[in-house]
């Protein structure tokens, strides 16, 4: 495993210049071009906010007006879901270079996961924006985000390592998986605060890792506290417990990639 970590990189590089070039692509060829970023979560939080807020009379975490909640809930979990599902089709969709290039095999899912970077940064200054017209401003504990977003990543990749390469074998698999984000998402505090729960309900989810996630992302963005360091560090611990296995298994398929896609 170690050999591997180090051809990773040493084609870091080439780590570098997929994902530009997935970024390029993907708004290349769309009306709005990188306005779609922008506009996406906008219009999600437009939905959900009178679904639950309006129709359903969900509650807000203390002090915060329920749309920028909700914005900044989807702010980490729309860059889950769709980066998630991108990466577990990304070998599919770059045959070609499967095919007639020797490198890292996983280099291809990681590019997908950092271009979707981009996204999240917009979405966030965008957040920071509308935050000032609620009274919430950037303070020093916003240090912590690239922390929180490092624990995303690696689920996202543990996610990625293993369903790319189940999806080379089974297409269909997407639409199970899409599925079944889209129940976790109503089974994480997207929508509601964690408060709402009853108190053993509120254990389960600190150790849920996007529970863990969503709540430190709030903590900091709008209370000015440090996050649950226990429940982002158990998180944490787990995930990359995690990616030893999925790595493995990954490196171990990479070989019958260019004689099954």
């Amino acid at each position: 495993m170690g050999r591997d970590l180090r051809d990773l990189w040493a084609h870091r590089e080439l780590l570098l210049t997929l994902t530009k070039r997935e970024i390029v692509t993907r708004y290349k060829q769309t009306f709005f071009g990188l306005g779609w970023s922008l506009f996406q979560p906008i219009l999600q939080t437009i939905v959900y906010t009178i679904a639950f807020s309006l129709v359903l009379k969900t509650p807000s975490a203390e002090g915060i007006p329920y749309a920028i909640f909700v914005f900044a809930n989807l702010t980490l979990w729309t860059y889950f879901a769709s980066t998630t599902i991108n990466s577990m089709n990304s070998l599919r969709a770059n045959t070609a270079l499967i095919t007639k290039v020797a490198f890292p095999r996983e280099i291809i899912p990681m590019s997908t996961i950092l271009s979707g970077l981009f996204d999240f940064v917009v979405s966030l200054a965008v957040l920071v924006i509308l935050n000032f017209f609620f009274g919430f401003y950037p303070n020093v504990k916003f240090i912590y985000i690239p922390a929180i977003l490092i624990v995303e990543i690696l689920f996202i990749l543990d996610l990625a390592l293993i369903l790319s390469v189940l999806t080379v074998v089974r297409r269909d698999l997407t639409y199970v998986v899409t599925f079944l984000i889209t129940l976790y998402m109503f089974l994480t505090p997207v929508f509601f605060p964690i408060q709402a729960l009853p108190p053993k309900l509120q254990e389960f989810y600190f150790i849920n890792p996007m529970g863990a996630i969503i709540d430190a992302f709030k903590n900091v963005i709008f209370y000015n506290y440090e996050p649950r360091w226990y429940s982002l560090l158990i998180a944490f611990a787990i995930l990359v417990a995690l990616f030893v296995p999925s790595y493995k298994f990954f490196k171990r398929a990479e070989k019958y990639f260019a004689d099954v896609l």
